[in-house]
C-alpha cells in the first residue's frame, strides 16, 4: 500500500510504503522518519494501492505512528520561530543586496535545521548568506528557491471564484496548465487577467473540464470551415462559412454571404464540403443566379 504524506519541513508531498492494513487514516498527522535517518511530522494526503508519482516514491522514509498532541504544539511552535528566521534573513538579504524574497521559514521537528523558502526571477547566488544565516541563527541552514504555483499552495488564500485555492484545497500536486488548454474551451478571448490565479499563473481550474470541451468539439466543424445545410435558412441560403463556434450549446455562427449571418444547431448541418485553409476563408456564393464574394 502506498501512502502519500505531506512533509512539513520540506514542503512537499512524497509517497512511502506501509504494510497492508496498518491503522493509517487519511487526512491524519503522522510521524515519519526521512531518508536522512530524522524524525519530521507529516499529514496523510492519501492512500493508495499503487504509485501516482514514481518521482516522489521513497524506499528509505519510514512511517513511526501517528502525531500525539505534543507533536503539533512543537510543529505551531517551530512555525512561530520560523517567522522570526524570515526577519533575520531579510535583514542579511540587504547586506547582500539580493534580488530574493523569503516568505516562509519553518525548523525541523528536532529544532536543528531550518528551511526557508524564497521566490526569485532568476538563480540567486546564496553561499555567503547561508554562512551568516548559520552564524546568526546557530542551526544547519536550507534555502529553497521556489515558483509562484508553489508559493500560492503554501501561503493559501482564495480565488476569484471565492473558494480556497485548487493547489492548497483539492489537488495534491500542481499539474501543467497550458494555453491549448485555453484554446479547447474557446477561452482565449478572455484575456490574461481572467484566465490567471493569485499566482499569476494559468488557472488550475482551467484543466477540470478539458475533456468533455474535447469531446463536445468532436461534433462541430472548425472555424473558417464550408458547410451545407440540411435545409435553408433565410429562405434560400443552404450554405456558408463557419465562422464561430458555440461549444456547449452546440451551435456555430455562419457567414451565408452579402453580410447574412446566421446560427445553426450542428444538427442542422448537412455535411461539411471543405476544412479551413491557412489564410481566412473566401469562398463565392450564388445569390439570385450570380456570384459574390465574401
Amino acid at each position: 500500500m502506498i501512502v502519500g504524506i505531506f512533509d512539513f519541513y520540506d514542503l512537499g508531498i512524497f509517497e512511502t510504503h506501509v504494510k497492508e492494513g496498518e491503522p493509517v487514516n487519511n487526512g491524519e498527522m503522522v510521524i515519519f522518519k526521512n531518508e536522512d535517518g530524522a524524525e519530521e511530522i507529516g499529514k496523510v494526503m492519501y492512500i493508495s494501492d499503487s504509485s501516482k508519482n514514481l518521482d516522489t516514491l521513497k524506499d528509505k522514509t519510514k512511517l513511526i505512528r501517528k502525531a500525539t498532541a505534543h507533536d503539533l504544539q512543537k510543529l505551531e511552535a517551530n512555525k512561530e520561530r520560523g517567522e522570526d528566521a524570515i526577519k533575520t534573513c531579510v535583514e542579511l538579504i540587504k547586506n547582500y543586496d539580493l534580488e530574493m524574497y523569503p516568505f516562509y521559514a519553518i525548523y525541523s521537528l528536532d529544532g536543528a535545521r531550518v528551511n526557508v523558502v524564497f521566490t526569485a526571477d532568476d538563480r540567486v547566488d546564496f553561499r555567503e548568506l547561508v554562512k551568516d544565516l548559520a552564524k546568526k541563527l546557530q542551526k544547519q541552514i536550507h534555502l529553497k528557491q521556489i515558483g509562484p504555483r508553489d508559493k500560492a499552495k503554501i501561503v493559501d488564500g482564495f480565488g476569484r471564484c471565492g473558494r480556497r485555492f485548487c493547489c492548497k484545497g483539492v489537488l495534491p500536486k500542481l499539474e501543467s496548465i497550458t494555453m491549448e488548454m485555453v484554446r479547447s474551451q474557446a477561452l482565449e478571448g478572455k484575456g490574461s487577467a481572467k484566465l490567471s490565479g493569485a499566482c499569476g499563473k494559468l488557472l488550475c481550474c482551467l484543466k477540470y473540464e478539458v475533456e468533455a470541451y474535447s469531446e463536445l468539439r468532436k461534433n462541430l466543424p472548425s472555424v473558417g470551415s464550408f458547410v451545407k445545410l440540411k435545409k435553408p435558412v433565410m429562405e434560400t441560403k443552404d450554405e456558408g462559412v463557419v465562422i464561430a463556434i458555440d461549444v456547449l450549446a452546440q451551435k456555430v455562427k455562419l457567414d451565408l454571404g452579402n453580410r447574412d449571418y446566421a446560427s445553426v444547431n450542428i444538427n442542422e448541418v448537412s455535411k461539411v464540403v471543405s476544412r479551413p485553409v491557412a489564410t481566412a476563408p473566401r469562398r463565392n456564393f450564388k445569390t439570385n443566379g450570380k456570384e459574390s464574394n465574401t
